[in-house]
């Protein structure tokens, strides 16, 4: 466990990639089943801190700031249905396991796609691609799974046409040219 944990802290402190990407890297490189996920938070449970890991404590929400009403015109259950939970040290952190109606994280992850990726809104995107590409992610997103749609059908079309054609044995045309010549000569 204390060799993961300094395996772990030694791959956030590298510079030049953001942190993220490095833990990804570190549990995608396990084998299914093998990753010590013990510095992973689990906010299904208030718990003790653990290791590293902060402390998970439940944080109240104030049930009368949204009303049902606008929660489902939102596309979000009640507030009162919703669990909501904190780390300790990290005053204004808050998680919200799925406050989504059904059906409704779909449409705000669209929403988060096409809206919330475009000037003035500050995303991550902005360190990765340039101004100019990030206007409309959904329309790029939708172009080229139409374009793939299309090659799609294009090479299947045309296997469906190559396995309708009777293809001959192929014959070599010189081989011909010489039984020909030879059966001229004999004769």
């Amino acid at each position: 466990m204390m060799g993961t944990m300094g395996k772990m802290a030694a791959l956030a402190a590298e510079p030049g990639e953001d942190a993220f990407r490095k833990l990804f890297r570190f549990y995608r490189q396990s084998r299914p089943g093998t990753a010590d996920l013990g510095a992973v938070i689990d906010f299904t449970q208030a718990s003790p801190a653990r290791g590293t890991c902060p402390k998970v404590l439940s944080s109240p929400l104030s049930v009368s700031s949204v009303s049902e009403q606008d929660a489902c015109r939102a596309g979000l259950q009640p507030v009162s249905k919703w669990k909501a939970y904190g780390l300790e040290g990290y005053p204004g952190f808050i998680f919200i396991p799925n406050p989504f109606l059904p059906g409704y994280q779909r449409h705000w992850v669209k929403q988060c796609l096409k809206l919330y990726s475009r000037k003035p809104n500050v995303c991550n995107l902005d360190k990765h691609m340039v101004a100019e590409e990030i206007p409309d992610l959904w329309g790029q997103s939708q172009e080229l799974l139409r374009h793939i749609q299309l090659i799609t059908t294009r090479l299947s079309l045309q296997t469906w046409l190559t396995s309708q054609n009777k293809w001959l044995p192929h014959v070599d045309f010189r081989t011909s040219k010489l039984r020909l010549e030879s059966s001229i000569t004999t004769d």
